[in-house]
């Protein structure tokens, strides 16, 4: 079965049209279906500006029914996919509550410190989340892991970055990816926001640990505002 919106037989008018280049502003002749076309002017490959990627943004099938995904959507696919992951982990936790609360804490910072530092937020919030299966070993998340991604039909790219994310954190030195220093970070934050909170830090050792152990410059941003504000 074909999808409805992608058979010509439902095609009306202005199913063929034309689209401005956003690089050098010629026009562009698409079809409904097509996923991108190549200005004839300057080469310029952009995506259809009126198609509707709803579906094939989180679809399995998309690649099939679309053929080769633009970059633009692909990014979209993955983005979606971060959510997913966040579903998949809550459940592998089931009522362990505390779990649940210190990873999504882990996550928010990710996310917070992932985007100062142009991090791959895909591969930085993916494992975020699934570092938090790692115990009782640091080798302990890649199993889940990649049983996880695999489950989710996530890309084979991603998966091999999302684990090679998770490698790194407990790596020695610093020559790690941007990712695993985000992560790794976001992980340090997160126990720091609980110690606050608890009542039981030592702020001189905290502070320490922000000049020591953190690796981003947007990560030890947030550890100070973190004890200014607490």
């Amino acid at each position: 079965m074909k999808c409805p919106g992608q058979d010509t037989q439902y095609w009306t008018a202005g199913s063929i049209f034309e689209a401005k280049c956003p690089q050098c502003g010629a026009m562009v002749e698409f079809f409904k279906d097509d996923t991108s076309r190549k200005c004839g002017k300057c080469g310029h490959r952009f995506v259809n500006p009126k198609m509707d990627f709803g579906c094939a943004a989180y679809c399995q099938y998309a690649e099939q029914c679309l053929g080769n995904l633009p970059p633009e959507l692909v990014a979209q696919q993955e983005n979606l996919l971060k959510d997913r992951v966040a579903v998949e982990m809550k459940r592998h936790y089931g009522r362990d509550f505390k779990r649940i609360a210190h990873v999504t804490r882990v996550a928010r910072y990710a996310d917070k410190i992932g985007k100062l530092e142009q991090a791959n937020m895909a591969v930085a919030l993916s494992a975020a989340y699934l570092k938090g299966a790692d115990e009782p070993s640091s080798d302990g998340a890649l199993p889940v892991a990649a049983e996880v991604l695999q489950r989710l039909r996530a890309r084979d790219k991603l998966i091999e970055a999302v684990l090679e994310t998770l490698k790194q954190i407990h790596a020695a030195g610093d020559q790690i990816s941007p990712e695993a220093a985000v992560v790794a970070d976001a992980e340090m934050l997160a126990q720091l926001e609980e110690a606050v909170k608890t009542g039981g830090a030592d702020r001189d050792l905290l502070a320490e640990k922000i000049g020591t152990h953190l690796r981003t410059s947007a990560g030890r941003k947030e550890a100070e505002t973190l004890l200014q504000t607490s």
